[in-house]
């Protein structure tokens, strides 16, 4: 789970992911948290911060989650609007990788301005590789696309970009649920209201198939407990 001011970080992001294979067939699944401030209100009032960790010591091995428009640096004005704590209440310290614990998360700012410019770029993008067609509408949605490497560089098919409104009540078991048909190489788990790009058509060899899957049982445990 990771902050995604625009699509510069985001494509700088996928070029250091160290897993090879990438995932399925040699996609990685890229999915984007988007909402309005209709959906910040639900966030802010439903998602706690341990659950918001969980997520993000889980999604980033496999696939990855970005929060569209969230930062984790600079000052709560740095894009020009106010920047809205994702967990109001928590102190805002953009060293947080130097806090330890089990469950150390950033204390993210929301800027509605960025996650609204990063919703036309990717909108852009895949209306001219030929997706269906895709707007912000809120409150909540999730959008999803494969990515493959390229070399040292990252092919984003935007031709396969997905999207699907979601509710905060239902967020924790998605993440689990991508996460499990990441590692398990099998798509049909994943219930139909959730956007699927890539295919799951190849299978990693099995000893690290095994060492994937003991970690999925742990995901399982943090995420429906």
């Amino acid at each position: 789970m990771l902050p995604a001011p625009d699509l510069n970080e985001v494509v700088h992001r996928l070029r250091r992911v160290p897993l090879d294979p990438w995932g399925p067939d040699g996609v990685r699944y890229v999915c984007f948290l988007f909402w309005d401030y209709r959906g910040y209100r639900h966030l802010t009032n439903q998602i706690a911060g341990e659950a918001w960790s969980r997520w993000h010591h889980s999604s980033g091995d496999f696939w990855d989650l970005f929060l569209a428009g969230c930062y984790a640096y600079g000052s709560d004005d740095y894009y020009g609007d106010r920047g809205l704590p994702l967990t109001p209440g928590t102190e805002y310290n953009e060293d947080w990788r130097t806090t330890g614990g089990q469950y150390a998360f950033p204390q993210m700012l929301w800027s509605e301005r960025q996650s609204n410019k990063l919703a036309r770029e990717l909108s852009a993008e895949a209306r001219r590789a030929g997706a269906p067609a895709w707007d912000l509408s809120g409150p909540l949605e999730l959008v999803a696309v494969g990515a493959r490497r390229d070399g040292e560089e990252v092919d984003i098919d935007w031709a396969s970009l997905r999207s699907a409104p979601v509710s905060t009540s239902a967020l924790g078991a998605a993440v689990s649920d991508y996460t499990e048909a990441h590692i398990g190489m099998n798509a049909d788990i994943l219930p139909g209201d959730l956007p699927v790009p890539g295919s799951f058509e190849d299978c990693l060899p099995r000893e690290i198939w095994w060492e994937l899957v003991k970690k999925v049982g742990l995901l399982k445990f943090l995420f429906h407990h």
